[in-house]
C-alpha cells in the first residue's frame, strides 16, 4: 500500500491541536463543550475557518453536524472520516477531537500532495456524540436512526430540552428529516480516536486496530423493601432493600466473571438508597447497571440473567424487586475489508497493531450499521480519558495518523466494493 513514509511529521497538526486548547476550557483544568453550548458553536465555527482555508466545502446539515468536503473527480460514494468536537464536563483535549483535526490534516495532505481523489473525502464533527441529550445524537440523525418524538423528548440533566438546545444554535427541529442521508452516498467511513484505555500502552504499541465495538444493555434493577426503625427492628425481621441490593451487586459481579468471556465488562455504576437516613431501615433501593459484550449471544444472555438473579435476591431477602431495560445496542462489526487495511497500513509503515474491540462506543458504531466503517486506536497514556489528564505521547499520535493517511489515500483513489458492510 502506498503511502506517507515512516516516521512523517504533522506539525499543522499539533499547531491545531494547541488551538483548540483555548476553546471550552474551565476551571476545573479540562475542557467542557456540551452539545450546542456556547463554546460548542465556538469550536464548530473555529474548525470550519479551517476547513475553509483548507479549500474545502462547508457546511452544517440540518441537525447541526459540520461536514467538510473536499470534491473529487467523480461525484460517487465519499470517503469520510469524522468523529466529534463536544466533550463531557471537564473532560480532555483529545477525545474525539484528535480524530476530526487528523482527518482535516489528511485531506489538506491529499489534496496538496496531488493526490488523484477520484472520489470526494469529507470530514464530519458529528454533534452530541458524547450523549448530553442523548449518546451519538448527530451519527444517529444522519443515519436517519434518530425520531422527531424521540428528538422531541431529548433533554438534558439540567432540564435543558434538545429541541431548544438545537434552536439557540440556529437549528430547527423540524427540519430533522433533512439531516438524513442515503448510506449509499458513503463508501467508507474512517475514524481515529484515543484507546481510552490501557492496552495499548500496556502492549508497548502505537497503533491499535478495532475489529467491532461492543454491544450494551443498560438496565434498572429496583428493591422494594420496607422502612423501619434502625433501633428496634430485629435484624431477622427487616425488609431491608439496601441488603438485597449489596447481595445482587456481589452476585452480579460473580455471574459476569462466570459467563462472560475476555470482552466481557460489568458494572454497577448508580447506586440510590431511600429514604437515605442513618436510622432507617432502607425501603428502596435502586442499582443502574450496564454490561458490554461483542458477542451479542453472550450479551442479551447476561442480561436475562439479571432478571433472574434479582428474582433471587428479592426472594432470599423478603423483598420485593423490578428490572428495566433502560437502553440497548446491538455489537457493531468494523468492515473485514478496513480491519485488514489499516493493519497493512500500520505494518508498511513499520508498527505491529494491536487488534482489539472497543469497549467504549464512538460515532463509528453508529455509522458502521450503515456503511462500511474501520476505527483506529492510538495509545492513552495511563489509559486515562474524560478527565483533565486525558494525554497521548506525540509519536504515537503521528503513527495513527500516518495510518488514517494510508487508509484514505487508498480509498479515495480505489475504494472498496460499495455494496453493502461486510
Amino acid at each position: 500500500m502506498s503511502g506517507p513514509a515512516p516516521g512523517v511529521r504533522y506539525p499543522r497538526l499539533e499547531r491545531d491541536l494547541a488551538a483548540l486548547a483555548a476553546h471550552g476550557r474551565d476551571g476545573g483544568g479540562g475542557w467542557s463543550r456540551p452539545a450546542f453550548g456556547a463554546a460548542d458553536q465556538g469550536v464548530h465555527a473555529w474548525f470550519a475557518d479551517l476547513a475553509r482555508d483548507a479549500g474545502l466545502a462547508v457546511r452544517h446539515d440540518a441537525f447541526g453536524n459540520l461536514i467538510a468536503r473536499a470534491a473529487g473527480r467523480s461525484n460517487g460514494p465519499a470517503v469520510v472520516i469524522g468523529s466529534h468536537l463536544d466533550t463531557v464536563a471537564n473532560g480532555g483535549l483529545l477525545d474525539g477531537a484528535l480524530g476530526v483535526l487528523a482527518g482535516l490534516e489528511v485531506v489538506r495532505r491529499l489534496r496538496e500532495g496531488g493526490d488523484d481523489l477520484r472520489y470526494p473525502v469529507e470530514v464530519i464533527a458529528f454533534r452530541d456524540e458524547e450523549g448530553r441529550f442523548g449518546a451519538y445524537s448527530g451519527s444517529r440523525a444522519m443515519m436517519g436512526d434518530l425520531t422527531e418524538e424521540a428528538l422531541g423528548k431529548m433533554r438534558a440533566s439540567d432540564g435543558t430540552m434538545l429541541a431548544d438546545a438545537m434552536r439557540g444554535a440556529g437549528f430547527d427541529p423540524a427540519d430533522l428529516a433533512l439531516a438524513r442521508r442515503d448510506p449509499s452516498e458513503i463508501g467508507a467511513y474512517l475514524e481515529l480516536h484515543i484507546e481510552q484505555g490501557p492496552v495499548l500502552e500496556a502492549a508497548g504499541r502505537a497503533v491499535g486496530v478495532v475489529t467491532a465495538i461492543a454491544g450494551q444493555e443498560r438496565l434498572s434493577v429496583r428493591f422494594l423493601g420496607a422502612a423501619d426503625h434502625a433501633g428496634t427492628t430485629p435484624m431477622d425481621m427487616r425488609r431491608d432493600a439496601f441488603a438485597a441490593a449489596a447481595r445482587f451487586a456481589d452476585r452480579f459481579r460473580d455471574l459476569v466473571l462466570a459467563e462472560g468471556g475476555t470482552e466481557t465488562r460489568g458494572t454497577i455504576g448508580i447506586v440510590k438508597v431511600l429514604p437515605n437516613a442513618g436510622n432507617v431501615v432502607p425501603s428502596e433501593a435502586v442499582l443502574g447497571l450496564e454490561i458490554r459484550d461483542t458477542d451479542a449471544g453472550r450479551l442479551a444472555a447476561l442480561a436475562a440473567c439479571v432478571g433472574v438473579l434479582a428474582g433471587e435476591t428479592a426472594a432470599a431477602m423478603g423483598v420485593e424487586q423490578r428490572v428495566r431495560r433502560v437502553y440497548g445496542a446491538a455489537p457493531v462489526p468494523m468492515d473485514a475489508r478496513l480491519v485488514a487495511l489499516a493493519a497493512e497500513a500500520a505494518a508498511d509503515l513499520g508498527h505491529t497493531p494491536v487488534v482489539l474491540p472497543s469497549g467504549a462506543g464512538h460515532d463509528a458504531a453508529v455509522m458502521g450499521a450503515r456503511v462500511p466503517a474501520g476505527l483506529v486506536f492510538v495509545p492513552s497514556i495511563g489509559g486515562r480519558s474524560h478527565c483533565p489528564e486525558e494525554a497521548t505521547n506525540w509519536p504515537d499520535i503521528e503513527a495513527g495518523v500516518a495510518v488514517l493517511e494510508a487508509i484514505a489515500r487508498r480509498l479515495a483513489a480505489a475504494p472498496l466494493p460499495l455494496d453493502a458492510p461486510a
